[in-house]
């Protein structure tokens, strides 16, 4: 009978971009890139084996680097672990929210060794909702240099701009002028995926009327979206009692979270829309 064997993995630990992207192209659809490398140990444990070829980007320093730029924006690179981003001055005083919904990811240990790009190209990782209301931008290393888009427009398909991109930072506008809010609700504190992740970035007028909003919701297997046509049903618009009755129902159906074996739709649904009219209405 005859046996196919393992085949090994060769690790490779390029110094660059250039030579990792170099990499990539000459390994193609047999390598993976690999950061921290936490979700790929689950996959294995789940019988899922690794490619002939791991591209390490550990050695690529400028990908951890956490910085402000001149336009007050907070820029982290993307193999920063979570815990050191969850850390950061720059992130615990500019990005509380960012902050807050990192340390609901997992443990300690997985925080000290799984990074925030990788969390974000997992798709339901806990820290996109929270990006996601800040309006996060992406830097991707890509065949022609950088290319620059919107973490909204990445999540609306999570496919890479270019064959072998490599996400280099986030980065995040000033949010000196308003409110950000995360809360995550799961059946245990971190150990297990959440139920509902929501997030929020509002402003308001000095007459508390909403000039800017980003409603956010996921959890569990839902990817993380924003609800755009809630938001615009708030803009320029004051918190009545009315208009907070007519968005909880409104926010149950446009986040169209899909239930599981554990949790239903509807709960989902309940929860999320429950957690953001009560901020909003705590903002009165």
């Amino acid at each position: 009978m005859d046996v196919s064997m393992p085949v090994p993995t060769s690790v490779w630990q390029p110094g660059s971009l250039e030579e990792a992207r170099s990499l990539k192209k000459e390994f193609n659809g047999a390598s993976r890139f690999i950061a921290g490398g936490t979700l790929m140990q689950m996959q294995r444990e789940q019988g899922v084996a690794f490619p002939p070829h791991l591209i390490s980007l550990e050695q690529i320093r400028e990908l951890t680097d956490i910085e402000e730029t001149v336009d007050g924006s907070v820029r982290i690179g993307a193999l920063t672990d979570l815990e050191t981003c969850r850390t950061h001055p720059l992130v615990k005083e500019g990005c509380p929210a960012l902050s807050e919904a990192i340390g609901t990811i997992a443990s300690p240990a997985v925080r000290n060794k799984g990074t925030i790009g990788g969390n974000i190209l997992y798709g339901v990782g806990d820290a996109v909702p929270a990006l996601l209301a800040m309006n996060a931008r992406l830097s991707w290393f890509c065949k022609n240099g950088i290319r620059s888009e919107w973490l909204l427009d990445y999540m609306s398909d999570q496919e890479l701009p270019a064959e072998g991109a490599i996400l280099t930072d986030i980065s995040i506008p000033s949010l000196v002028e308003g409110h950000c809010f995360f809360r995550k609700v799961g059946r245990r504190e971190t150990f297990i995926p959440s139920v509902v992740t929501v997030a929020m970035y509002v402003e308001l007028t000095a007459q508390l009327s909403i000039q800017s909003i980003r409603l956010v919701a996921g959890g569990g297997v839902n990817t993380p979206r924003r609800l755009i046509e809630c938001e615009k049903m708030l803009m320029g618009k004051q918190l009545t009692d009315e208009l907070l009755r007519v968005l909880s129902s409104k926010l149950k159906e446009e986040s169209a979270l899909i239930g599981d074996a554990f949790t239903s739709a509807d709960y989902r649904r309940t929860v999320a829309a429950n957690l953001l009219v009560s901020e909003l209405q705590s903002l009165r």
